[in-house]
């Protein structure tokens, strides 16, 4: 059935306008007045109601003129020409209609039937009173249990109300179950540890925990009540007697069934229904206390790590991160963060990650893309010393010992006082080495000569593709 063959079409609309704000008020104090006045709510008794919860919103009240089409309602500006909008707005979108007592002249307001519905869901949703768990667990036991003692005429219509708030108790840890993840899901866009705390004691717990999760696990268990509630069925179902009772009440309340055969499937498949379904719902009872446990833990590491930020280096950077990640997220407030991004761009600098070989010192320099290979075997360090090898190394540390390299810068003195790079013979990568460590070399005390750079400095290439620069040695003393 399509919804508007029973609501008028812009029934919606005033939630949606930028006039919501008011019309939320006047939402909220229409439910009032029903519950306060019930049949007779008087339409002058309404507006001052209205006018003292929302006086300066109706002041801010902004006429929209595709709402109305007598334009001379522009001219309007007082506070009750405006609450007389606010209420003409409701009948024309069918929340309300006005009613004129003949005798007297006063107007009063009748609510349809969706509206009354409506307004009863809005008020939950909105209101500050604490949410009220109705007990479907327990007094579905208590009602099956005292059919059982009696076993009077009403056992089939116990039977369907049990039914009944079975649904009703499977939609209610559905919403428990959704809630707790969209929560859990809520905290990686949450970056303020008050903002954690007023969802998880204000919004989490006041909606679902305390009026649903907490009654589920004590007083209105399922765990619990799901063995007696199941047994009394299976009773019911094993007794001839009690069976063709329901039969007949079955036949008698509920005129869809034509013969017996249909009532006795019936009250099966009602049975099984109940059955299976607080099965099923001890299972996700387990699932959602498990998500409940991620809920709070995540909730706890998340306040400690808001509350360490801006405390140390490691504060600074959590905070550049927020900045980035509010920035990707685009977040409302991602503006009040452009300084920091910009601050990132202008100072990071990424490189990227290369490995050395025997080709890396020397032009042309060529580039190898990366390939896998085995993971090399770990020494178990049990092995005998091989003397071979350590004799090998011993030599390979020797070739470059402080002797050797002053050797080599002697000999590329000669009897010069003062030489270059480039004056240097360099024919191989060991000539390279050497020039190299002899550069590192001269800090040395025990070194005979010192190394002279200039700025900027020269550089030289040296057989085609040693590429160095164009260092000065100067002997000392001399």
């Amino acid at each position: 059935m399509n919804l508007f063959t029973k609501i008028p079409d812009n029934f919606f609309s005033i939630l949606s306008s930028r006039n919501k704000n008011i019309y939320g008020i006047a939402l909220v104090t229409l439910y009032d007045c029903l519950t306060i006045y019930r049949n007779k709510i008087r339409k002058q008794d309404y507006l001052t109601l209205l006018k003292s919860r929302g006086e300066k919103e109706i002041n801010l009240f902004q006429i929209e003129v595709d709402d109305f089409d007598d334009m001379t309602l522009l001219s309007e500006p007082t506070l009750g020409a405006k609450a007389n909008l606010v209420v003409r707005r409701l009948v024309d979108t069918g929340w309300i209609m006005i009613d004129t007592d003949i005798k007297t002249g006063a107007e009063y307001i009748l609510l349809p039937s969706y509206s009354i519905s409506m307004l009863k869901i809005i008020y939950e949703f909105v209101s500050d009173n604490e949410a009220k768990y109705i007990s479907y667990v327990h007094s579905t036991f208590a009602d099956l249990q005292y059919a059982d003692e009696t076993q009077d005429d009403f056992m089939y219509r116990s039977l369907v109300n049990a039914v009944n708030k079975t649904k009703d108790l499977e939609l209610e840890v559905s919403k428990l179950n959704h809630s707790i993840r969209v929560f859990h899901k809520q905290l990686a866009n949450i970056f303020s540890p008050n903002e954690v705390l007023t969802q998880h004691f204000d919004i989490a717990r006041e909606d679902v925990v305390d009026p649903i999760y907490h009654p589920l696990k004590t007083n209105d268990s399922i765990i619990l009540y799901n063995g007696p509630i199941n047994h009394i069925l299976k009773k019911w179902l094993n007794s001839e007697v009690v069976r063709e009772k329901l039969v007949d009440q079955a036949l008698m309340f509920n005129h869809s069934l034509k013969n017996r055969d249909e009532a006795i499937n019936d009250i099966i498949k009602k049975v099984n229904y109940i059955s299976d379904t607080y099965v099923q719902l001890a299972s996700d009872m387990e699932e959602i206390d498990k998500a409940q446990s991620e809920y709070t833990q995540a909730t706890t590491e998340k306040v400690i790590y808001l509350n360490n930020q801006d405390k140390s280096i490691k504060g600074k950077l959590e905070t550049i991160f927020l900045a980035l990640a509010k920035v990707i997220n685009g977040d409302e407030d991602a503006h009040l963060y452009q300084g920091i991004i910009k601050d990132v761009n202008n100072s990071i600098i990424l490189y990227q990650q290369g490995y050395m070989d025997e080709y890396s010192l020397q032009k042309p320099y060529r580039r190898n893309n990366r390939f896998d290979s085995e993971a090399m075997a770990l020494d178990d360090f049990n092995h005998e010393v091989n003397e071979g090898l350590m004799q090998s190394l011993l030599n390979i540390m020797d070739q470059y010992s402080d002797e050797r390299i002053l050797d080599f810068m002697d000999n590329a003195f000669k009897d010069q006082k003062e030489i270059n790079v480039k004056d240097i013979n360099i024919k191989d990568v060991e000539d390279y080495i050497m020039v190299i460590l002899g550069s590192v070399k001269a800090d040395a005390s025990n070194c005979f000569y010192s190394l002279k750079r200039t700025d900027p400095m020269e550089r030289v290439l040296k057989e085609e593709k040693f590429d160095m620069p164009n260092y000065g040695y100067v002997k000392k003393g001399e």
